[in-house]
């Protein structure tokens, strides 16, 4: 009898246990309300930052990023190429001055800033176009945070899908499909002392589960002048 007793008790502390899967996922359109109007709220435009890079099988080197609303990219590599984004169109201008077209994922690694203050509906279109699934979506844990999973259950790591931090509704991470392969966008550190939440403390990229780039912030800037003449696409 005792034992009988006990039995849902027992059911009760295994779903407790489930943890964060088991909780409840709001809508997607409050959702990217809520990332918005964190966006919102920094009320920055322009912003200089300064990165420690190591690519794949590399040293860390400095590279200069700079960051200017509405979708203004330019990035200075320590080899001396130049990438520049706008209106989510990146070309890359290397050290022999050859120009050459970036995939559609690398203005993706700065679009939260660089888009600016923009509606949850913008992140609801965004979503649609790299194909996450919305009508999928999961908790999970990333680092120390909870985070909520648009796009796949627990463990799927093959397909789209955005992650966005349960509490502060900041990006942690979005996984897209380039050719045959999963291309894993990563912001850490949102709030560090050096970045605040106008800038992750760490950007990173992966493919198919290998990184191809991880950075550090080291500095950030948000008072300096940013010429649009800056943001001049590299012509082919």
């Amino acid at each position: 009898m005792m034992r009988s007793r006990r039995t849902p008790w027992l059911g009760l502390l295994a779903l407790l246990a489930g943890g964060p899967a088991l909780a409840y996922i709001p809508h997607l359109d409050w959702l990217m309300e809520q990332m918005a109007e964190k966006r919102k709220a920094v009320r920055v435009e322009r912003l200089a930052v300064e990165l420690r890079c190591t690519p794949e099988g590399g040293q860390p080197q400095t590279e200069q990023l700079y960051l200017k609303v509405a979708g203004l990219v330019r990035r200075e590599r320590a080899d001396g190429s130049v990438e520049v984004c706008r209106a989510g169109k990146c070309r890359l201008r290397r050290p022999d001055g050859k120009v050459e077209e970036r995939p559609e994922w690398a203005y993706l690694q700065y679009l939260y800033f660089a888009d600016g203050a923009v509606s949850g509906e913008r992140y609801e279109r965004l979503l649609a176009a790299v194909k996450v699934n919305t009508k999928v979506d999961t908790l999970s844990r990333f680092a120390s945070r909870v985070a909520y999973v648009l796009g796949a259950k627990e463990s799927q790591r093959d397909r789209p899908q955005l992650w966005l931090d349960k509490e502060t509704f900041l990006p942690l991470r979005l996984m897209v499909r380039d050719g045959s392969s999963i291309v894993d966008l990563v912001w850490r550190d949102w709030g560090s002392r050096t970045t605040g939440e106008w800038f992750p403390a760490g950007l990173e990229v992966h493919r198919d589960g290998k990184p191809v780039e991880l950075c550090e912030a080291v500095s950030v800037e948000a008072s300096r002048d940013l010429p649009d003449a800056l943001f001049q696409l590299p012509g082919k």
